[in-house]
């Protein structure tokens, strides 16, 4: 309990459990709302920081580390610069950006200006991007984007995180990716695809660490800055993130301590809903039992 905030866990767990909206699973809401109430109530601090965004951000999905913001050119197109053109700003020296745009469609970028015209920042309906910021210190690190968005289907393609060299397999990286899966999961989609240049070893290796499954070589795929690519073709399905995927990147990435409390609260719950139904279910049978007995 924080010191003169008695009520700041469940305000926190309110907030979180709410910006879930009532679309996503019951399971969902309480784990990530457990999650969110941790990172909040550290301290006094980060309950203030953490209150202050939900009012001014609610959409924001908030992970350990980082969390992730709908990107926005105002808001983070000088940010997403700097993080990925090769100054030395976050590394001890300068990298070449190719590391980083080599196999999206366009850049490096020479200018703010000219990344703001890109696939980065002009989106078509069936795309989203995102903000990877630091909750630590509010440091944007990369952006993260879903395309291929096919709701009648309940399909959609997770794109690895466009990152600065030194964030490839991090647990930023990793953590952005799991919290959109989570949620689109628990929105009901049946689905999640990424789709990686087949030269392209750190997408192919993040893909494994996310417990994607290979499904096969796309030939002449695409065709990339004048070059053919082959697209190696990954899949995750939901039947297989909750039949146990997603437990094991949440131990990945939280711990088996942490994992290990996740479903004994998620188990400790539903039971207390099943109690609840049987308690209502029994008032109204006699209720019933009552209003004929009157009738009689």
């Amino acid at each position: 309990v924080l010191v003169g905030r008695p009520e700041a866990r469940y305000e926190a767990y309110a907030r979180a459990y709410a910006g879930c909206g009532d679309k996503t699973s019951l399971s969902y809401r309480r784990s990530y709302a457990r999650m969110y109430e941790s990172v909040c109530c550290e301290s006094l601090s980060s309950d203030d920081k953490f209150s202050s965004l939900y009012k001014e951000r609610p959409q924001d999905v908030v992970g350990k580390w980082i969390r992730l913001e709908p990107l926005e050119s105002k808001r983070h197109l000088k940010a997403v610069y700097a993080a990925t053109c090769g100054d030395p700003i976050f590394l001890k020296q300068a990298y070449d950006p190719q590391e980083v745009w080599g196999f999206q469609m366009q850049g490096p970028f020479n200018n703010p200006e000219e990344l703001h015209e890109s696939f980065v920042f002009q989106h078509q309906d069936n795309q989203a991007a995102f903000a990877i910021l630091q909750n630590l210190n509010d440091r944007l690190v990369g952006i993260i984007m879903l395309s291929n968005d096919e709701p009648q289907n309940l399909s959609i393609q997770l794109d690895p995180p466009i990152v600065g060299p030194s964030s490839y397999g991090s647990k930023e990286q990793m953590e952005a990716c799991f919290l959109l899966m989570d949620r689109l999961f628990a929105n009901g989609y049946r689905r999640i695809r990424i789709s990686i240049d087949s030269k392209d070893s750190q997408g192919s290796k993040l893909a494994d660490r996310l417990g994607f499954t290979y499904e096969g070589c796309l030939l002449k795929d695409q065709i990339i800055k004048e070059s053919s690519r082959d697209s190696n073709v990954y899949g995750m399905l939901n039947s297989d993130w909750d039949k146990g995927a997603r437990m094991v990147l949440y131990k990945k990435l939280y711990g088996a301590a942490m994992a290990k409390a996740d479903v004994a609260y998620n188990k400790k719950e539903e039971e207390l809903d099943e109690q609840q139904r049987v308690l209502a279910e029994q008032q109204e049978n006699g209720q019933e039992i009552e209003s004929k007995d009157k009738n009689a």
